[in-house]
């Protein structure tokens, strides 16, 4: 069958990168050779959609908000269920369905792909409801359905983890990134699950491997992923400790006479770097690097030894370029990417800062010191998970095949 076509729906609407270089592998790694359209989740074609790269502050009503008024659970649910009812409005927009559905009866199939796609952190919400609106319009034009590589959870509630059971049980495939993803579909009756990674592993080193083993043979550069804690929910002091305890680790570890790269893979993540940056802004060791897109992220890693990371696409693009990671885990879903790699060695509790910051130097320092012997574990690593993602290939062909037998 030639010409094959489809809809590929994921985050291409994120200012996280990590969110966009997953369509972006998925329609360059899975889906070679098919013409493929792009959608947010919120049903915009890419066309239609604009980037904000530029760092949005936070106002000082929210600060004051964020230290007295949101450690109130009453105050925190009304928000989340007020933010709730604002994208539930946006996501039924007659319009955007209809151009959607037009879409979807030109393609052949539909390819829902990767991020944490369904999670609920409050009980005011039910994010299923947005991916089963995806998913039903595909069901109503009997388009088949493939969700690869997604992450799902932590749920709140049993009736947020059971629509989304419910949603996945009607597509046609599905794998997940993470083995805890999966669990919740186990024992389900759907014959279609399976174990896969995220696809941005699969992004393609910009350098060849030797040339780089030979280019970083001579430096000593450490990156660090700074992340706004304040997403996780977490209090104002909280917040608080953790900026303390990352400072405590950059001065640790610019202690060691190397030069310190603070980044991040989100660029709303700034406004914390700055915060950090503040105590060492006379420091030479230590340094910002702003990051825009992927080809700034991309030459950044060219020049780095070692990422201490917390974003975990910036954990994940590391390994796609053969940089040694360690991570600060701030979500379950970093830890099962460890553990997907066989390192779980080297991923730490952010919480436990304070407690493990000797040891995560002691770690820096070994990766360092053994930095091509890191550097050959990565690919080894880039080549498990190439591997593991193959599943998805197999399930592209099924359905191409089922297309040429209609």
């Amino acid at each position: 069958m030639s010409g094959l076509k489809a809809l590929l729906v994921s985050f291409i609407d994120s200012s996280n990168i990590g969110d966009r270089l997953i369509a972006e592998t998925l329609s360059e790694q899975l889906l070679i050779g098919i013409e493929t359209k792009k959608y947010s989740y919120k049903l915009i074609e890419e066309s239609q959609i604009t980037i904000n790269q530029e760092l949005v502050r936070r106002s000082k009503s929210h600060d004051l908000y964020y230290k007295y008024l949101r450690p109130m659970p009453f105050m925190k649910n009304l928000i989340s269920k007020g933010k709730w009812r604002r994208s539930r409005k946006r996501m039924y927009d007659p319009t955007t369905i209809q151009q959607f559905e037009t879409a979807l009866k030109q393609t052949d199939f539909l390819v829902i792909g990767g991020g944490n796609a369904i999670f609920d952190s409050s009980p005011a919400t039910l994010s299923a409801q947005r991916f089963d609106q995806v998913v039903s319009l595909a069901k109503k034009h009997q388009v088949p359905i493939v969700v690869s590589s997604i992450g799902i959870g932590p749920f709140s509630t049993e009736k947020q983890e059971q629509a989304a059971i419910d949603t996945l049980k009607k597509c046609d495939y599905v794998t997940f990134r993470d083995r805890r993803s999966l669990d919740y579909l186990r024992n389900t009756q759907h014959s279609a699950a399976y174990a896969s990674v995220d696809p941005v592993f699969l992004l393609p080193a910009k350098l060849p491997f030797e040339q780089l083993k030979t280019q970083k043979g001579s430096q000593q550069r450490i990156g660090i992923c700074v992340i706004d804690y304040r997403i996780t929910g977490c209090s104002y002091k909280v917040y608080q400790r953790y900026l303390e305890e990352m400072r405590k680790l950059i001065q640790q570890l610019s202690g060691f006479k190397r030069e310190i790269i603070l980044f991040s893979s989100e660029v709303q993540d700034y406004e914390t770097i700055e915060a950090l940056y503040s105590d060492f802004q006379k420091d030479p060791q230590v340094d910002v690097v702003f990051i825009k897109d992927k080809e700034d992220l991309l030459d950044l890693y060219q020049t780095l030894n070692v990422v201490v990371g917390t974003r975990m696409h910036s954990m994940i693009v590391a390994v796609s370029q053969y940089v040694p990671i360690i991570g600060l885990s701030w979500q379950q879903k970093v830890v099962e990417m460890f553990k997907n790699l066989g390192l779980e060695k080297d991923v730490l509790m952010i919480e436990d800062l304070a407690a493990e910051r000797d040891h995560i130097a002691e770690k820096v320092e070994e990766k360092l010191l053994n930095n091509a012997q890191e550097m050959n574990q990565m690919k080894q690593c880039k080549d498990q998970m190439r591997a593991a993602f193959e599943v998805n290939h197999q399930l592209i062909d099924a359905v191409r095949q089922s297309l040429v037998n209609l």
